[in-house]
C-alpha cells in the first residue's frame, strides 16, 4: 500500500517520553522484550537504534535537539489548522518531508556523540518572523539536505511501536503517561500546551481508517486544543482587564478594553496562528509580561501606534504602559535573512556588501541594520533602514479594522455616555495619514535631508567646568544611485548613551534644555521644521572630554513636519485667546488654521466658543485644544504633532526633576524672539503687524510669558 508519510511529530513526542522516563523502564515486565517484534527491515532497525539511544543516557545538547525538531514540527501542525482538508494534508506531507530530512542528522549527532567524537551538525531553527515564513524557512532546509537512505512512513512507525506500548503493565504505563505529562509542561509551560497527550497518542495509534484520516484526526485534534486559547488572544481585552492592569471604572479604558476586543476578532487567523506558535515554544513559564510582548509584537503597526498613545493614559497599569513604552522602540526583529532578501530586491542600485545580523533598532514599521556599502569608489559604515516585509499591506489591513470600529459600535459608544465621536475619526484620519508617510521611505529620506539643514548646529556652553560646546548632528542620507530606493541609507555616527543612562546631574540639564530650547524655536519662530517623536529612544549623547564637547546623535525623523507662518500663527492666536478669555481671538486663531475668510463660518464659531465659555469660564489652553479637536476645527493635522512633539520634549527635563526649565526655556525664546520682532523691522514674527495692534503691544508681552507658561503645564 503506498503510505502517507505521517506523524513524525507522534513519533518523536513518544521518543521524547524516553527522555524524562527512561528510569521506568526498569519496572517494564521481561516479556515486554520476549514479545516484541525482531526487527527485519531497515524501519524497524532504525526505531530500535533511536529507542536504544533514548535508553541510555543523552546530554542536554542532544535532548534540545530533539526538542527543537519537535517544535519545528508543531509549528507546521498549528498552521495545518482551521484550513481545509487538502491543505492539511498538504502542510502535514511538508512536515514529513522535514523530518525524514532532518532525523538523520539527529542521529548522527547522536551517534557521534556516543563514539566519543567532538563533531556535531547543526539543527537548524526557525528564525522568528510569520509562521508562513517559518515554515518557508525549515522546508528551504529540508532542501537542502540529501534524501535519507531510510525513508520513515510515520503511521506504520506508529503501528510498529503500538504493541511495544500495549504490552508495558497498566501501572508502569501510567507513571509513563504522568511522566510524558511533565514533560510537556516543562517544555512548553503549563498555560499554552498544544502536544497530544500520552493517551491521545494511544488513541491515534489504535485508531481505525486510511492514513488521510489518521492525519485530519492528528491535525483536528491540535486544532481543538488551539481553538481554547485563541479564544483567549481574540478577548485580550478582556484578559488584560481581568488581570487588574486597567481601570474599568474609567469610561474610556472600557472604549479601550473593547476596541482590542475588536480588533483582535478582526485580525486574519493568519496572525493567531503565529502568536500561538511563538507561546507554545517560547518555553516553560513564560512571564505574563513576555506573553503580551509576544502577542502586541506580532499585531498590525496601525494598533501598535493607538496602543503606545493608551499607555501613556490616566487608568492604565503600570505594568501594560511599561510594556506599551518597550513597544515604541522594541519591535519585532526581522531575521538576517529576509534582510538580505529585502537588499537584494531593491532597485535603487545599493551595493550592500555586509549586513550585521543584531539590529541597531526595531519598531513597530521599519528596522535598521549596521551595514558595509560600496559607494563612489569606497567602502562605507552605514546605518541601513528597510520597511519590515509585508508591513504596507498590515497597514491596509489595519486601518480597514480602524475604520470599521465606530459604526459597528455606536451603541457600545451610546452607552459609555460618548455622544460626539469625531474624535475617533480624527484620530483614525491621524494613524493613516501617519502609516502612509512611515512605509513611503523617500518621504523620511527627504524629512532627514531637511532635519540635516535645521537641527545640525554647535552652540556654546557657559558656565560648565567640564565642556564648553555642544553640538547637534544628524546623519547624513545616501542617494540612492539610480533614483527612488527602499533602503533607507545614512551615515553610520556611533558611540553615546541614552539620556537616561548619563552620569553627571550637570551634563542632563545642559542636554536637556538645549534640546528643549532648539526644538521650540526652531518649530514656532524659524524654519517650522518639528520632529513629532523626539524621544529618549532617537538620540544618544556622546561626551568628548579631550575636546571639552557634547555631541547630541538625532535620529528617526518619520514624524517630523514642518509648521507654515499661519500653523505658528493660529497656534499663537489660540493660545493667546484661550489664556485672554477671548472668544474673538480664539476665532481668529481657528480661521487662520482653516486658512478660512468666510465671516458666516466665523460667526459659528464664535457662537460655539461663546456657549463653551459659559460652560466652562475656566477652560485651560490644553483644554481648548482637547475642544477643537472633538469639534473637529483643526483643519490641520500639523498642530496636532506640535503638541505631540511637545509632550515627548517636555519630558526630558521633568525625567531629571527640572520641572520648571521646560516652561522657563519656553518663556526665554518667546521673549528673545518678541524682542526681535520688534527691533527688526525684516524678521518674520508668526503674528503680523494687525494682530499685535489688536492685542496690544505691552499686553502681548506680558500674557505671552504667561501664556507659555499655562500652555505646557501638567
Amino acid at each position: 500500500m503506498n503510505k502517507t508519510k505521517i506523524n513524525l511529530i507522534s513519533v518523536l513526542l513518544i521518543l521524547s517520553m524516553f527522555v524524562s522516563s527512561c528510569s521506568y523502564q526498569q519496572h517494564v515486565e521481561n516479556s515486554t522484550d520476549q514479545n516484541r517484534v525482531i526487527a527485519n527491515s531497515e524501519v524497524d532497525a532504525l526505531i530500535d537504534e533511536f529507542k536504544s539511544y533514548y535508553e541510555t543516557s543523552l546530554s542536554l545538547e542532544r535532548k534540545n535537539e530533539v526538542k527543537l525538531v519537535q517544535e519545528n514540527l508543531l509549528k507546521y501542525l498549528i498552521e495545518a489548522t482551521s484550513a481545509d482538508d487538502a491543505y492539511k494534508v498538504k502542510i502535514y506531507k511538508e512536515a514529513s518531508n522535514y523530518f525524514n530530512k532532518v532525523y538523520p542528522l539527529v542521529l548522527e549527532n547522536i551517534r557521534n556523540e556516543k563514539m566519543g567524537k567532538k563533531e556535531f551538525v547543526q539543527i537548524k531553527k526557525a528564525p522568528l518572523w510569520t509562521l508562513k515564513e517559518e515554515l518557508r524557512y525549515l522546508n528551504g532546509v529540508a532542501d537542502s539536505l540529501p534524501a535519507p537512505k531510510v525513508k520513515i512512513d510515520l503511521l506504520e512507525g506508529l503501528s510498529l511501536m503500538s504493541a511495544f506500548y500495549k504490552n508495558i503493565n497498566q501501572d508502569t504505563k501510567e507513571k509513563l503517561g504522568k511522566e510524558y505529562g511533565a514533560a510537556v509542561k516543562k517544555v512548553m509551560g503549563e498555560e499554552f500546551d498544544l502536544h497530544p497527550s500520552f493517551n491521545e497518542i494511544e488513541t491515534l495509534i489504535d485508531g481505525q481508517g486510511t492514513d488521510q484520516d489518521k492525519i485530519l484526526r492528528t491535525v483536528n485534534l491540535v486544532e481543538s486544543k488551539l481553538k481554547k486559547y485563541e479564544a483567549r488572544i481574540r478577548n485580550i481585552g478582556s484578559e488584560i482587564s481581568k488581570s487588574g492592569q486597567v481601570d474599568m471604572k474609567n469610561g474610556q479604558i472600557r472604549v479601550v478594553v473593547e476596541f482590542m476586543n475588536y480588533y483582535f476578532n478582526k485580525i486574519p487567523d493568519d496572525v493567531i496562528k503565529t502568536i500561538m506558535s511563538e507561546l507554545v515554544t517560547g518555553g516553560p513559564k513564560m512571564p505574563e509580561e513576555e506573553i503580551m510582548k509576544v502577542v502586541f509584537q506580532n499585531t498590525g503597526p496601525g494598533l501598535g501606534k493607538v496602543l503606545q498613545q493608551i499607555g501613556k493614559e490616566k487608568g492604565v497599569g503600570e505594568q501594560f504602559s511599561k510594556l506599551m513604552a518597550i513597544l515604541e522602540s522594541s519591535g519585532k526583529e526581522v531575521p538576517l535573512h529576509l534582510v538580505n532578501e529585502v537588499v537584494k530586491t531593491d532597485k535603487g542600485g545599493f551595493e550592500v556588501r555586509s549586513i550585521v545580523e543584531k539590529p541597531l533598532g526595531t519598531g513597530t514599521i521599519a528596522q535598521v541594520n549596521k551595514s558595509v556599502i560600496w559607494f563612489e569608489d569606497k567602502e562605507e559604515t552605514v546605518a541601513l533602514r528597510f520597511l519590515k516585509p509585508g508591513v504596507a499591506k498590515r497597514c491596509k489591513e489595519d486601518i480597514a479594522i480602524l475604520r470599521q470600529f465606530v459604526p459597528d459600535n455606536e451603541a457600545m459608544f451610546a452607552k459609555e455616555g460618548f455622544t460626539d465621536i469625531k474624535i475617533f475619526a480624527t484620530l483614525i484620519d491621524s494613524v493613516e495619514k501617519f502609516l502612509n508617510d512611515e512605509v513611503d521611505l523617500n518621504i523620511a529620506v527627504e524629512r532627514q535631508k531637511r532635519a540635516f539643514e535645521v537641527y545640525t548646529r554647535s552652540v556654546k556652553v557657559t558656565a560648565n567646568p567640564k565642556f564648553d560646546m555642544l553640538e547637534m548632528k544628524v546623519p547624513q542620507v545616501f542617494t540612492a544611485p539610480n533614483g527612488k530606493s527602499n533602503l533607507h541609507i545614512q551615515e553610520f555616527a556611533t558611540g553615546g548613551v541614552k539620556f537616561a543612562d548619563l552620569k553627571d546631574a550637570e551634563t542632563k540639564k545642559i542636554v536637556a534644555r538645549e534640546m528643549v530650547r532648539m526644538w521650540f524655536e526652531e518649530s514656532l519662530f524659524q524654519s517650522g521644521f518639528l520632529n513629532a517623536d523626539l524621544h529618549q529612544g532617537n538620540f544618544r549623547v556622546v561626551l568628548i572630554e579631550e575636546n571639552n564637547k557634547i555631541k547630541i546623535l538625532l535620529y528617526d525623523f518619520g514624524l517630523s513636519s514642518t509648521l507654515s507662518r499661519e500653523d505658528q500663527r493660529a497656534f499663537l492666536l489660540l493660545g493667546a485667546g484661550a489664556y485672554l478669555h477671548s472668544p474673538k481671538t480664539l476665532a481668529d486663531g481657528l480661521m487662520v488654521s482653516m486658512n478660512s475668510t468666510d465671516s458666516s463660518l466665523k460667526s459659528k464659531l464664535l457662537k460655539d466658543i461663546e456657549a463653551e465659555f459659559k460652560v466652562s469660564p475656566d477652560k485651560r489652553p490644553e483644554d481648548w485644544v482637547v475642544w477643537c479637536v472633538q469639534k473637529n476645527y483643526f483643519v490641520s493635522d500639523k498642530l496636532g504633532a506640535f503638541a505631540r512633539g511637545s509632550l515627548l520634549i517636555k519630558q526630558l527635563p521633568e525625567s531629571i526633576g527640572e520641572t520648571e526649565m521646560f516652561k522657563d526655556t519656553i518663556v526665554k525664546a518667546a521673549i528673545k524672539n518678541l524682542g526681535h520682532a520688534i527691533a527688526d523691522r525684516d524678521y518674520e514674527y508668526p503674528l503680523t503687524k494687525m494682530d499685535m495692534v489688536k492685542l496690544g503691544m505691552t499686553q502681548i508681552k506680558n500674557s505671552c510669558i504667561d501664556l507659555f507658561k499655562s500652555f505646557f503645564k501638567k
